[in-house]
C-alpha cells in the first residue's frame, strides 16, 4: 500500500512539474506572439517592394500609352490586379498628396480582403507616412487619413503600428484648431473601437472625449494650406513629337496585350524600346543642366520638375515595373539612372526655395515625404531632420513632427505640443 502511494506521489510530483513547464513555455510564447504584434515595422523603400512578375503589362503600360496615371491605377483595382496597381502607385510622379493618400488606403482595403495581410500593412502604413508629412492636407484630411489607416492596421493585427498611428490621428483631432465639434466626435468613435480592440483604456482618448464634449459653441478657426507651385512647362515640340511616338508605340502594344497574352512581338517590343531611347535623347537635352541654366527662375523649377518626372519613369522601366523588359540597356544602368533621379531631385528643391514663397518647414517635409515614398532616392535625411528641428522652432502650429528611434530605424511621427 506504502508502495502504491509512493509512485503516486512521485507521478503527481512529475505531472506538477510537466505542467508547470507547460506554464512557463505558454506564457514564453504568450509573450514573443504579443511583442511581435505590438512591434512597430520599420520604414521600408517601397521601389524595393515592386513584385515584378506580378504585373500585368496590359495594365502597366497604360501611362505609356498617355493615360493619366490615377485612370491608370483605377482601371488596375477594378480588374482586381492589385500587384500593377501597387507598381503604378509606386512610381506614380504626379499625384497630389491627397490622391496617392486616397490610393493608399484603397489598395490596403483590397489587399486587406484578399488575405494579403503583408501587403495591406505596407499600404496602410504609407497612407499614414503621406498623412504625417504632407504639407498640403489640411487637418481634417489628415487626421481621416490617419484613422482609416490606423483602423486599417488594426484589423490585420499589426497593433504596434496600429496604435502609433491611431495616436496620431488622435493628437491631430485633439490640437488642430481647425476641426468642427462633428469632426472630432467622428474621429473619437472610430478611435474608440481601435483602442477597445487593442485593450486600450479611456485614458487613451479621455481628453479629446472632452474636448468633444466642452466644444459645442467652438468655432474652428479657418486653415490656410499651402498649395505646390510648380510653373507651367514652356511647349516643345522636339519634346511632344517623341512623347507622341511613344504613346502611338505603345498604344499599338496594347491591342495585342489582351489578357491572357502578356508577351509582345519582337517586333513591337523594339518599336517601344526605340521610342523610348529616342526620347530620352530628347528630353536629356531639353531638361538637362544647360537648359536650366540658360532659362529664367520659374522656367528652371518646371523643367527641373519634368526632369525628376522622365528620370522617376525611366527607373521604373529599368526595374521592370511594367511587368516587361523594355529597354535592357536602362536595366544594366539602373545604379547610374537612380543617382541621376538624386541628383535631379536635389537641384529641383534648391530651386524650389529661391522660387516659392513657402516657408522652409513646408519645403523640408516635402522632401521628407519625397524619400518616404522612395521618389528622393538616398534622400539626406540626417541633414533633413536637422533642418525640421530648425524650422519647427519658428513654427507656431500645436502639431509637430517628432522623430522616433526604434531598433536603428527611424520613425516620423505628429504629436500635439504640450
Amino acid at each position: 500500500m506504502r508502495k502504491v502511494r509512493h509512485w503516486a506521489l512521485i507521478i503527481l510530483g512529475v505531472g506538477s512539474l510537466l505542467l508547470g513547464l507547460i506554464g512557463l513555455a505558454s506564457l514564453g510564447a504568450y509573450a514573443l506572439t504579443t511583442q511581435r504584434q505590438q512591434a512597430i515595422t520599420p520604414w521600408q523603400d517601397p521601389t524595393t517592394t515592386v513584385r515584378e512578375r506580378s504585373i500585368a503589362p496590359d495594365l502597366a503600360l497604360l501611362p505609356l500609352a498617355g493615360v493619366d496615371e490615377a485612370e491608370a491605377i483605377s482601371r488596375a483595382l477594378l480588374a482586381n490586379e492589385l500587384e500593377t496597381a501597387y507598381s503604378l502607385l509606386v512610381y506614380s510622379a504626379s499625384l497630389s498628396d491627397g490622391e496617392r493618400a486616397g490610393k493608399w488606403l484603397l489598395l490596403g482595403q483590397r489587399y486587406q480582403e484578399s488575405g494579403d495581410v503583408e501587403r495591406a500593412r505596407l499600404s496602410y502604413r504609407m497612407a499614414a507616412d503621406i498623412a504625417t508629412l504632407s504639407p498640403f492636407m489640411t487637418d481634417l484630411a489628415r487626421a481621416q487619413t490617419l484613422l482609416q489607416a490606423g483602423t486599417g492596421l488594426v484589423a490585420i493585427r499589426a497593433y504596434g503600428d496600429g496604435v502609433l498611428i491611431c495616436d496620431q490621428a488622435r493628437d491631430v483631432a485633439t490640437y488642430s484648431p481647425h476641426l468642427t465639434p462633428a469632426h472630432r466626435q467622428q474621429i473619437l468613435q472610430g478611435l474608440q473601437a481601435a483602442y477597445t480592440t487593442l485593450g486600450l483604456g479611456e485614458g487613451k482618448w479621455l481628453e479629446l472625449a472632452r474636448l468633444v464634449s466642452g466644444s459645442q459653441t467652438r468655432s474652428p478657426q479657418q486653415q490656410e494650406v499651402p498649395t505646390p507651385t510648380i510653373p507651367p512647362l514652356p511647349a516643345n515640340d522636339e519634346v511632344r513629337q517623341a512623347e507622341v511616338t511613344r504613346q502611338t508605340a505603345t498604344e499599338q502594344m496594347l491591342v495585342v496585350l489582351v489578357p491572357p497574352q502578356r508577351e509582345p512581338s519582337r517586333y513591337l517590343l523594339d518599336a517601344l524600346t526605340q521610342a523610348l531611347l529616342a526620347e530620352d535623347r530628347v528630353k536629356q537635352e531639353a531638361y538637362g543642366d544647360e537648359a536650366i541654366a540658360a532659362a529664367d527662375l520659374p522656367t528652371q523649377v518646371a523643367l527641373a520638375q519634368a526632369r525628376v518626372q522622365w528620370l522617376t519613369l525611366k527607373l521604373s522601366i529599368a526595374r521592370q515595373a511594367t511587368g516587361l523588359s523594355l529597354v535592357p540597356d536602362w536595366e544594366a544602368q539602373e545604379t547610374d539612372i537612380r543617382e541621376q533621379l538624386q541628383a535631379a531631385q536635389k537641384t529641383l528643391y534648391e530651386l524650389l526655395t529661391l522660387y516659392t514663397e513657402d516657408d522652409r518647414l513646408t519645403l523640408v517635409r516635402q522632401q521628407l515625404l519625397a524619400g518616404r515614398l522612395g521618389l528622393y532616392p538616398d534622400y539626406p535625411e540626417e541633414t533633413l531632420l536637422d533642418e525640421l528641428q530648425d524650422a519647427q522652432a519658428l513654427s507656431v502650429s500645436p502639431l509637430h513632427l517628432q522623430v522616433l528611434t526604434q531598433k536603428n530605424s527611424r520613425l516620423i511621427v505628429l504629436a500635439g505640443k504640450k
